[in-house]
């Protein structure tokens, strides 16, 4: 007798496929050319493999992105993996399962399913829809239709198809459950009883309700007493349970969740007609929870996109517009976010004794939490520039703000300077940042004294740096996202910044060597999004 075969199925987009598992090693990933392909954004390109072991077969992940799992145990080692197995692929559910001998294709029905009918949803609904009932239940699923395309909240959505389901059919107690994404547990979201106890049990088992949600399959018990797989025996007799049926809340696409039903009235057996009806009405409830999700996730794109525009405001509200009336000197500043908000920052203050505060720094992180780190050191920063003569107790009082305000594992990198507008002189502390370039007609000096970010460690023993700005000298502080700009892999890089420094220098204008920085960065570009914040401060001595 020839053995049964092992195969793989899952289901991708509505539809389910199948691998056999006939080769010693099988690779899964979301590569086209993966034995088992799956196009599913969680997966990884090269995600896992099974291996055949003796007899049995072997999982392995190969680093993947979102991981592997074997019934909800994560393979961190090969696992073995049986007939029955559940494996999470990433958020793809791929059930484990033998063919048999002489079929065509694989069921995964639940044991001892005894008196249950089981229907693939998508085959019920192209089925005609004259048999599912009275003109009054047609006129029904019209009036569900129309009520069905109105905006409501999600719950108010879910405890109105309830009411539509009562009215078509007689039951006695109907649940709605939903899950989060497309693998996670349903849960009861809206309920109806008649007769019984409020608030008892939900006792469908877990085999009938992994059958519903991960196979898109829709379920009718005929005789529930004597189905052990179906619901609780415990259930049947507390509750009297005659025929109970569970369907998939399937939008087409995807299975959003579960519907179930039950009866405890003596006699009455739910049939493949009303399982029918009972599968269409959940698939336009699925259709309209989708719609409900759309329209809750749009309102709040909105409501985020103007609080991140409100933020912009405030954040850019904070960058001070570079000096322009300093004699001797020209002075140029910009920033530009990858996101809405970022975590570069730039600052400009001239102190009582005319010594002028130039500030360069880059919070870790992108989004919000960084701005947010940004503008705490901003407002430390300026509440501390007057009251530290040199630019090394401003670091260390810098730094002890940060670590008292930051979370842990959170840092900046700063560039403080002291410049003298009168002699030149100017004093540095380096803490942690990309070192400013001191250029001077062809050659270069990078200002790297200083020490580690600020926020890193509680005290540290920051070094203070001095140089001499000439006439004609240029001054280039910025953040990484200059540098390390990327297109397909290859970095902008330090010695093409420096090279075009280099080459704008002469510009008499210092507004148009900063354009030319960033004109040369998009232009490497070349299209491709901008991974990280840009930030450029520049002051020439002229």
């Amino acid at each position: 007798m020839t053995a049964p075969r092992v195969l793989l199925s899952a289901m991708l987009e509505g539809q389910r496929h199948a691998w056999p598992l006939d080769h010693d090693v099988i690779q899964i990933g979301r590569s086209s050319r993966s034995d088992v392909h799956l196009p599913d954004a969680t997966v990884s390109k090269s995600h896992a493999e099974i291996v055949r072991a003796g007899d049995g077969w072997l999982i392995r992940d190969l680093g993947s992105r979102n991981g592997t799992r074997v019934n909800g145990v994560e393979a961190r080692e090969p696992m073995a993996i049986r007939d029955g197995d559940l494996l999470e692929i990433g958020k793809v559910m791929v059930r484990v399962g033998a063919e048999a001998v002489g079929s065509q294709t694989t069921g995964f029905a639940a044991r001892d399913m005894s008196s249950a009918v089981r229907h693939q949803a998508q085959d019920l609904l192209a089925r005609p829809t004259e048999n599912v009932g009275s003109p009054r239940v047609v006129k029904l699923l019209a009036e569900a239709g129309r009520l069905l395309i109105l905006p409501r909240p999600l719950r108010e959505t879910c405890e109105e198809i309830l009411s539509f389901v009562e009215r078509a059919m007689p039951v006695s107690r109907l649940v709605l459950l939903l899950r989060e994404g497309t693998t996670g547990e349903a849960t009861p979201i809206a309920s109806r009883i008649k007769g019984g106890r409020p608030g008892e049990p939900l006792a469908i088992s877990r085999s009938i309700l992994r059958l519903v949600l991960d196979d898109c399959t829709s379920v009718v018990t005929s005789d529930a007493a004597s189905d052990p797989r179906f619901i609780g025996q415990h259930s049947i007799v507390s509750q009297g349970v005659h025929s109970a049926m569970a369907v998939p809340l399937f939008d087409n696409e995807k299975v959003l969740g579960a519907l179930y039903a039950d009866s405890r009235i003596p006699g009455l057996v739910f049939e493949e007609e009303q399982l029918q009806l009972f599968t269409i009405l959940a698939n336009m409830a699925a259709m309209k929870i989708t719609n409900a999700r759309l329209l809750e996730a749009e309102q709040s794109r909105v409501r985020m996109a103007q609080e991140f525009a409100t933020a912009t405001r405030i954040q850019r509200a904070l960058l001070p517009v570079a000096p322009e009336s300093v004699p001797g000197w020209q002075f140029h500043a910009r920033l530009e976010t990858c996101y809405e908000v970022g975590g570069d920052l730039y600052d400009f203050h001239r102190r009582a004794d005319g010594i002028w505060v130039l500030m360069v720094g880059d919070v870790s992180g992108k989004g919000l939490g960084a701005a947010l780190l940004m503008s705490s050191v901003l407002s430390s920063a300026r509440v501390l520039y007057d009251t530290c003569e040199r630019p090394l107790a401003l670091a260390h009082k810098l730094n002890d703000a940060v670590v008292r305000s930051a979370a842990p594992g959170t840092f900046v990198t700063l560039f403080l300077a002291f410049l003298d507008p009168e002699s030149g002189k100017m004093r540095y502390v380096n803490a942690g940042h990309n070192p400013p370039l001191l250029i001077r007609g062809k050659d270069l000096r990078l200002l790297e004294d200083g020490g580690v970010p600020m926020g890193v460690l509680p005290t540290y023993p920051f070094e203070e740096g001095e140089t001499d700005l000439a006439p004609g000298d240029l001054l280039a502080a910025f953040s990484d996202g200059i540098p390390e700009a990327t297109r397909g892999g290859e970095f902008f890089d330090d010695e093409r910044l420096r090279q075009a420094l280099i080459e704008l220098s002469t510009e008499q204008e210092i507004d148009r060597i900063g354009d030319g920085v960033v004109t040369r960065v998009a232009e490497f570009l070349a299209g491709e999004p901008r991974s990280d914040d840009i930030t450029l401060l520049l002051a020439r001595r002229r």
